[in-house]
Protein backbone atom coordinates (compact mmCIF):
# COMPACT_ATOMS: atom_id res chain seq x y z
CA UNK A 1 0.00 0.00 0.00
CA UNK A 2 1.05 3.52 -0.47
CA UNK A 3 -1.51 5.33 1.59
CA UNK A 4 0.29 4.83 5.04
CA UNK A 5 2.42 8.62 4.70
CA UNK A 6 6.13 9.34 3.47
CA UNK A 7 7.68 7.69 6.31
CA UNK A 8 5.75 3.89 5.98
CA UNK A 9 6.39 4.66 2.53
CA UNK A 10 9.60 4.91 2.43
CA UNK A 11 10.39 2.15 4.75
CA UNK A 12 8.86 -0.13 1.62
CA UNK A 13 11.23 1.31 -0.52
CA UNK A 14 14.20 0.38 1.86
CA UNK A 15 12.95 -3.22 1.84
CA UNK A 16 12.65 -3.32 -2.00
CA UNK A 17 15.95 -1.89 -2.71
CA UNK A 18 17.01 -4.16 -0.26
CA UNK A 19 15.92 -7.54 -1.79
CA UNK A 20 16.33 -6.66 -4.92
CA UNK A 21 20.16 -5.52 -4.46
CA UNK A 22 20.78 -8.84 -5.08
CA UNK A 23 18.76 -9.27 -8.37
CA UNK A 24 22.81 -8.72 -10.40
CA UNK A 25 23.75 -11.74 -8.74
CA UNK A 26 20.98 -13.90 -9.42
CA UNK A 27 20.72 -12.77 -13.08
CA UNK A 28 24.50 -13.91 -13.49
CA UNK A 29 23.52 -16.89 -12.17
CA UNK A 30 20.49 -17.54 -14.43
CA UNK A 31 23.25 -16.31 -17.04
CA UNK A 32 25.69 -19.05 -16.01
CA UNK A 33 22.86 -21.54 -16.05
CA UNK A 34 21.79 -20.26 -19.51
CA UNK A 35 24.99 -20.74 -20.96
CA UNK A 36 25.59 -24.42 -19.29
CA UNK A 37 21.93 -25.56 -20.58
CA UNK A 38 22.77 -24.69 -24.03
CA UNK A 39 26.29 -26.43 -23.73
CA UNK A 40 24.15 -29.12 -22.81
CA UNK A 41 20.91 -28.93 -25.88
CA UNK A 42 24.40 -28.75 -28.23
CA UNK A 43 25.88 -31.78 -26.44
CA UNK A 44 22.29 -33.49 -26.77
CA UNK A 45 21.63 -32.87 -30.06
CA UNK A 46 24.83 -34.15 -31.04
CA UNK A 47 23.87 -37.83 -30.00
CA UNK A 48 20.26 -37.10 -31.45
CA UNK A 49 16.98 -39.05 -29.96
CA UNK A 50 16.96 -37.32 -26.72
CA UNK A 51 13.82 -35.31 -26.34
CA UNK A 52 14.42 -31.43 -25.07
CA UNK A 53 11.31 -29.47 -25.56
CA UNK A 54 10.32 -29.97 -22.32
CA UNK A 55 13.90 -29.46 -20.70
CA UNK A 56 13.92 -25.87 -23.12
CA UNK A 57 10.37 -24.62 -22.34
CA UNK A 58 11.11 -25.12 -18.22
CA UNK A 59 14.46 -22.62 -19.03
CA UNK A 60 12.29 -20.62 -21.55
CA UNK A 61 9.86 -20.26 -18.25
CA UNK A 62 12.22 -19.64 -15.88
CA UNK A 63 13.81 -16.87 -18.17
CA UNK A 64 10.58 -15.36 -18.89
CA UNK A 65 9.40 -15.30 -14.98
CA UNK A 66 13.03 -13.92 -13.71
CA UNK A 67 12.59 -10.89 -16.74
CA UNK A 68 8.74 -10.62 -15.43
CA UNK A 69 10.06 -10.18 -11.83
CA UNK A 70 12.73 -8.28 -12.08
CA UNK A 71 10.98 -5.76 -14.99
CA UNK A 72 8.44 -5.17 -12.15
CA UNK A 73 10.15 -4.48 -9.25
CA UNK A 74 11.90 -1.60 -11.42
CA UNK A 75 8.48 -0.47 -12.31
CA UNK A 76 7.38 -0.79 -8.38
CA UNK A 77 10.62 0.87 -7.29
CA UNK A 78 9.64 4.14 -9.13
CA UNK A 79 6.01 4.10 -7.47
CA UNK A 80 7.47 3.95 -4.52
CA UNK A 81 9.87 6.48 -5.67
CA UNK A 82 7.37 8.84 -7.30
CA UNK A 83 4.66 8.51 -3.53
CA UNK A 84 7.41 9.26 -0.97
CA UNK A 85 8.31 11.70 -3.30
CA UNK A 86 4.25 13.25 -3.68
CA UNK A 87 4.04 12.55 0.15
CA UNK A 88 7.00 14.63 0.95
CA UNK A 89 5.72 17.72 -1.45
CA UNK A 90 2.20 17.21 -0.21
CA UNK A 91 3.04 16.92 3.86
CA UNK A 92 5.42 19.64 3.22
CA UNK A 93 2.83 22.06 1.75
CA UNK A 94 0.57 20.84 4.26
CA UNK A 95 2.85 22.12 7.24
CA UNK A 96 3.55 25.74 5.67
CA UNK A 97 -0.29 26.55 5.53
CA UNK A 98 -0.81 24.93 8.87
CA UNK A 99 1.70 26.71 10.69
CA UNK A 100 0.84 30.01 8.64
CA UNK A 101 -3.11 29.35 9.81
CA UNK A 102 -1.95 28.54 13.41
CA UNK A 103 0.24 31.64 13.97
CA UNK A 104 -3.13 33.66 12.38
CA UNK A 105 -4.80 32.20 15.06
CA UNK A 106 -2.66 33.35 17.69
CA UNK A 107 -2.72 36.92 16.46
CA UNK A 108 -5.92 37.06 15.87
CA UNK A 109 -6.48 36.06 19.27
CA UNK A 110 -3.73 38.35 20.85
CA UNK A 111 -5.41 40.24 23.85
CA UNK A 112 -2.76 43.00 24.40
CA UNK A 113 -2.21 44.82 21.62
CA UNK A 114 -1.11 48.37 22.95
CA UNK A 115 1.38 49.39 20.34
CA UNK A 116 1.82 50.95 16.72
CA UNK A 117 4.48 48.20 16.19
CA UNK A 118 2.15 45.80 17.05
CA UNK A 119 -0.51 46.69 14.87
CA UNK A 120 2.26 47.29 12.62
CA UNK A 121 3.82 43.59 12.51
CA UNK A 122 0.29 41.91 12.09
CA UNK A 123 -0.32 43.78 8.80
CA UNK A 124 2.51 42.93 7.50
CA UNK A 125 2.30 39.27 8.43
CA UNK A 126 -1.40 39.08 6.88
CA UNK A 127 -0.70 41.25 4.15
CA UNK A 128 2.57 39.08 2.48
CA UNK A 129 -0.02 36.07 2.71
CA UNK A 130 1.38 33.69 -0.39
CA UNK A 131 -2.24 32.63 -2.44
CA UNK A 132 0.44 30.06 -3.82
CA UNK A 133 0.74 28.19 -0.85
CA UNK A 134 -3.19 26.79 -1.38
CA UNK A 135 -2.37 26.62 -5.28
CA UNK A 136 1.00 24.16 -4.14
CA UNK A 137 -1.04 22.26 -1.75
CA UNK A 138 -3.68 21.47 -4.25
CA UNK A 139 -1.05 20.99 -7.03
CA UNK A 140 0.62 17.82 -4.30
CA UNK A 141 -2.53 17.00 -2.94
CA UNK A 142 -3.18 15.84 -6.75
CA UNK A 143 -0.41 14.07 -7.40
CA UNK A 144 -0.31 12.72 -4.44
CA UNK A 145 -3.79 11.29 -5.94
CA UNK A 146 -2.53 9.87 -8.63
CA UNK A 147 -0.09 7.39 -7.06
CA UNK A 148 -2.94 6.07 -4.97
CA UNK A 149 -5.83 3.39 -5.69
CA UNK A 150 -8.96 5.28 -5.56
CA UNK A 151 -9.98 4.10 -2.39
CA UNK A 152 -7.12 5.41 -0.32
CA UNK A 153 -7.81 8.86 -1.46
CA UNK A 154 -10.04 10.40 0.74
CA UNK A 155 -7.86 11.13 3.34
CA UNK A 156 -5.60 13.52 0.99
CA UNK A 157 -9.47 14.86 0.08
CA UNK A 158 -10.60 15.88 3.42
CA UNK A 159 -6.95 17.41 4.32
CA UNK A 160 -6.98 19.90 1.44
CA UNK A 161 -10.77 20.61 2.08
CA UNK A 162 -9.88 21.34 5.73
CA UNK A 163 -7.29 23.50 4.98
CA UNK A 164 -8.80 25.34 1.96
CA UNK A 165 -11.96 26.22 4.41
CA UNK A 166 -9.33 27.65 7.44
CA UNK A 167 -7.51 29.57 4.82
CA UNK A 168 -11.13 30.95 3.45
CA UNK A 169 -11.88 31.96 7.20
CA UNK A 170 -8.68 33.67 8.45
CA UNK A 171 -8.13 35.20 5.31
CA UNK A 172 -11.76 36.49 5.44
CA UNK A 173 -11.64 37.47 8.95
CA UNK A 174 -8.32 39.36 8.36
CA UNK A 175 -9.36 42.50 7.50
CA UNK A 176 -12.08 42.60 10.34
CA UNK A 177 -8.99 41.74 12.90
CA UNK A 178 -6.84 44.76 11.26
CA UNK A 179 -9.13 47.04 11.52
CA UNK A 180 -10.35 46.10 15.16
CA UNK A 181 -6.54 46.57 15.86
CA UNK A 182 -5.93 49.98 14.69
CA UNK A 183 -9.48 50.95 16.28
CA UNK A 184 -8.55 49.60 19.79
CA UNK A 185 -5.27 51.33 19.22
CA UNK A 186 -6.75 54.55 18.36
CA UNK A 187 -8.99 54.03 21.03
CA UNK A 188 -5.79 53.34 23.95
CA UNK A 189 -4.51 56.57 22.17
CA UNK A 190 -7.70 58.20 23.24
CA UNK A 191 -7.72 56.98 26.73
CA UNK A 192 -4.04 57.80 26.92
CA UNK A 193 -5.21 61.48 26.01
CA UNK A 194 -7.47 61.59 28.06
CA UNK A 195 -6.25 60.93 31.42
CA UNK A 196 -3.26 62.78 30.83
CA UNK A 197 -5.61 65.91 30.03
CA UNK A 198 -8.23 64.83 33.26
CA UNK A 199 -5.02 65.11 35.44
CA UNK A 200 -3.79 68.46 33.62
CA UNK A 201 -7.18 70.01 34.48
CA UNK A 202 -6.95 69.04 38.08
CA UNK A 203 -4.17 70.40 38.56
CA UNK A 204 -4.69 73.93 37.35
CA UNK A 205 -8.38 73.43 39.12
CA UNK A 206 -6.54 73.10 42.25
CA UNK A 207 -3.83 75.74 41.59
CA UNK A 208 -6.69 78.49 40.87
CA UNK A 209 -8.64 77.33 44.05
CA UNK A 210 -5.46 78.21 46.03
CA UNK A 211 -5.61 81.20 44.61
CA UNK A 212 -2.23 80.58 42.75
CA UNK A 213 -0.63 83.26 39.88
CA UNK A 214 -3.25 83.51 37.87
CA UNK A 215 -0.78 84.39 34.77
CA UNK A 216 1.05 81.32 35.44
CA UNK A 217 -1.96 78.75 35.35
CA UNK A 218 -3.08 80.75 32.26
CA UNK A 219 0.36 80.33 30.34
CA UNK A 220 0.62 76.72 31.49
CA UNK A 221 -3.45 76.28 29.94
CA UNK A 222 -2.54 77.31 26.76
CA UNK A 223 0.75 75.61 26.51
CA UNK A 224 -1.18 72.49 27.40
CA UNK A 225 -4.36 72.41 25.17
CA UNK A 226 -3.07 74.79 22.61
CA UNK A 227 0.59 74.32 21.71
CA UNK A 228 0.93 70.97 22.54
CA UNK A 229 -2.39 69.99 20.68
CA UNK A 230 -3.96 67.82 23.03
CA UNK A 231 -7.06 68.80 21.86
CA UNK A 232 -6.47 67.94 18.23
CA UNK A 233 -5.15 64.68 18.93
CA UNK A 234 -7.97 63.66 20.31
CA UNK A 235 -10.11 64.44 18.32
CA UNK A 236 -8.21 63.21 15.52
CA UNK A 237 -7.85 59.61 17.37
CA UNK A 238 -11.86 60.12 17.38
CA UNK A 239 -12.06 60.76 13.35
CA UNK A 240 -9.84 57.52 13.00
CA UNK A 241 -11.90 55.49 15.05
CA UNK A 242 -15.12 56.62 13.39
CA UNK A 243 -13.86 56.04 9.76
CA UNK A 244 -12.51 52.45 11.02
CA UNK A 245 -16.27 51.84 12.68
CA UNK A 246 -17.88 53.15 9.26
CA UNK A 247 -15.54 50.59 7.28
CA UNK A 248 -15.89 47.72 9.84
CA UNK A 249 -19.82 47.73 9.40
CA UNK A 250 -19.70 47.70 5.90
CA UNK A 251 -17.67 44.75 6.08
CA UNK A 252 -19.78 43.18 9.11
CA UNK A 253 -23.22 44.30 8.82
CA UNK A 254 -24.60 43.08 11.65
CA UNK A 255 -21.48 43.70 14.47
CA UNK A 256 -22.00 47.25 15.63
CA UNK A 257 -19.69 46.91 18.34
CA UNK A 258 -16.94 49.50 16.85
CA UNK A 259 -20.06 51.73 16.57
CA UNK A 260 -21.05 51.91 19.90
CA UNK A 261 -17.81 52.41 21.19
CA UNK A 262 -17.61 55.82 19.33
CA UNK A 263 -20.45 56.54 20.59
CA UNK A 264 -19.55 55.90 24.18
CA UNK A 265 -16.22 57.74 23.29
CA UNK A 266 -17.42 61.04 22.00
CA UNK A 267 -19.75 61.18 25.01
CA UNK A 268 -16.56 60.62 27.30
CA UNK A 269 -14.93 63.24 25.27
CA UNK A 270 -17.90 65.88 25.48
CA UNK A 271 -17.84 65.46 28.99
CA UNK A 272 -13.82 66.14 29.24
CA UNK A 273 -13.93 69.39 26.54
CA UNK A 274 -16.97 70.77 28.71
CA UNK A 275 -14.28 70.30 31.53
CA UNK A 276 -11.98 72.01 29.56
CA UNK A 277 -14.31 75.02 28.74
CA UNK A 278 -15.08 75.65 31.93
CA UNK A 279 -11.81 75.60 33.03
CA UNK A 280 -10.58 78.81 30.79
CA UNK A 281 -13.85 80.59 31.69
CA UNK A 282 -12.71 80.30 35.72
CA UNK A 283 -9.16 81.32 34.36
CA UNK A 284 -10.11 83.93 32.26
CA UNK A 285 -12.59 85.73 34.17
CA UNK A 286 -10.05 86.59 36.87
CA UNK A 287 -7.88 89.08 34.38
CA UNK A 288 -11.60 90.17 33.44
CA UNK A 289 -12.51 91.16 36.59
CA UNK A 290 -9.26 93.16 37.56
CA UNK A 291 -9.24 94.99 34.47
CA UNK A 292 -13.13 95.81 35.08
CA UNK A 293 -12.11 96.76 38.62
CA UNK A 294 -9.13 98.91 37.83
CA UNK A 295 -11.43 101.02 35.21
Amino acid sequence: TLSGGKDAVQSQLDKHRAFFSRTLYYKSMLDSKNKVFKNIIKSVDQAGNIDTQEASMKMQQLNDRFNYVTQNAQLWEQKLQEAVRCWHNFRECERVISDWLMKAEQLISEKHIDTKEIVESHKVFFERVNERWIHDLVQTAQDLRNCLPSDQQRPIVNSVERLQSKWKEVLSFAPLHLMRLEFRLDETTFHQYVKDIEKEINFEQQAFNKQENIDVIIARNKDFFDKRGAVLEVEHCIQSMKKIAENYVKWQPDDHSLNVAVNTIENQWETVAKKIDHLKQQLHQVPAQWAKYNE
